[in-house]
């Protein structure tokens, strides 16, 4: 790898960046720029004669570096995202001992970045969007999990009984509930009347809800009447089919790209029995590329799964997980270990194995989390699927 005179970190934070130049010494330092056209063009007349023989670093912000980057990507300047919890190592190293107010700046992520050239990385512009892509359908799906215990909530005021008698997320049920958000409101008309409008906005498609029963359970219901409530029933209902609307429409572009960027990968993942395609997808949005990682052990490491021992004096502490990665990724690795460890033979007698050994189920899980990384990274590196 070309190793090059200068270091140039750069903080980011929403509306500036702040930037170090280095060479032997630091040349200029905490140059801020503002985060627009201005602030590019000044950051470009105060480096671009430093820009071939050196390499930009600075972290990952979620969104705020982006534009920055295609920037400096545009203009031909040589770039690097550093990882975070390196970064903070070696923050902790060169400052001895670090107060808690103590900030990563553009200064660090220089001499960082000038001592660790070998583990910089650049991830092309489509691999970083697709992770944002699948980070994005996960809130998604978060927020729908939570309007739909909201949606519960309210039901079990405004109709208790349709609640208990099976899944009010079936499409038939919640074209009732658009129409009618309450028990009483059903109960106050004639049973011919609510089946034939009801049946006007039944889906086509799918098991239709047993219209009498729901009417009889009506009739029968304890709700009392709640105007206000049926209101925020219908609007949070409203919003529950927006956000299954978006996520559908960002299912087909994750699709898409995840078949532009990592064909082979998801093949190569899936060929694991309890791995579907949206588990490969989430893993291998968060990994990008494999070479990334020297070795299985930097796989292991980045999911906080590397094995540390915690001690203090004469305590003798007992080995842990570091957890040091990243949260997210881990949980993905979680998920992933505990459906392979039940469909996969391979894994299930590797997990059974610690299980008899003693492990407790998190024990053995993790265990069985670490063991699937070292066969991932084995399989993507030689590019083979799993037999």
């Amino acid at each position: 790898m070309k190793n090059f005179i200068y270091s140039i970190g750069i903080d980011v934070s929403k509306d500036n960046f702040v930037v170090s130049i280095k060479d032997a010494s630091f040349i200029k330092t905490n140059l801020s720029f503002s985060m627009d056209k201005s602030g590019f063009e000044n950051f470009y007349s105060a480096t671009h004669q430093f820009k071939d023989s050196s390499i930009c670093a600075f972290e990952p912000t979620g969104i705020y570096h982006t534009n920055l980057l295609n920037f400096l990507k545009t203009n031909g300047y040589n770039v690097s995202m550093v990882n975070p919890y390196k970064v903070k190592q070696f923050f902790k190293f060169i400052k001895n001992k670090p107060t808690k107010t103590d900030k990563i700046d553009s200064k660090v992520l220089a001499e960082f970045v000038q001592f660790n050239q070998d583990t910089s990385q650049s991830i092309s512009e489509e691999k970083e969007s697709f992770r944002q892509l699948i980070r994005e359908k996960e809130n998604i799906s978060n927020q729908i999990a939570q309007i739909k215990s909201e949606i519960k909530r309210l039901l079990y005021l405004l109709f208790p009984e349709i609640v208990r008698n099976g899944n009010v997320f079936s499409s038939g049920i919640i074209s009732i509930l658009k129409i009618f958000p309450s028990s009483w409101s059903i109960k106050n008309i004639p049973e011919e009347k609510f089946v034939s409008l009801v049946e006007k906005y039944l889906p086509k498609k799918g098991k239709k809800p047993n219209l009498k029963l729901i009417y009889q359970m009506a009739k029968n219901s304890i709700a009392y009447y709640y105007p206000h409530y049926e209101k925020i029933l219908k609007m949070k209902i409203d919003y529950l089919t927006f956000l299954k609307n978006q996520k559908s429409q960002l299912n087909q572009i994750i699709e898409q790209l995840a078949d532009k960027l990592y064909k082979r990968e998801i093949e190569i993942l899936t060929s694991i029995r309890g791995i579907a395609k949206n588990s490969a997808m989430d893993f291998i949005s968060e990994i990008m590329d494999i070479k990334r990682f020297q070795n299985y052990k930097k796989l292991i490491g980045y999911y906080g799964l590397d094995p540390v021992i915690k001690q203090s004096g004469k305590y003798k502490g007992q080995w842990k997980i570091s957890k040091k990665g990243n949260s997210h990724a881990r949980r993905i690795v979680f998920i992933m270990a505990s459906s392979v460890r039940k469909n996969c033979p391979y894994f299930k007698q590797y997990y059974e194995k610690k299980r008899n050994e003693g492990k407790s189920y998190i024990e053995a899980i993790i265990a069985t989390s670490t063991k699937l990384l070292r066969v991932i990274y084995s399989l993507l590196i030689d590019n083979r699927l799993f037999n």
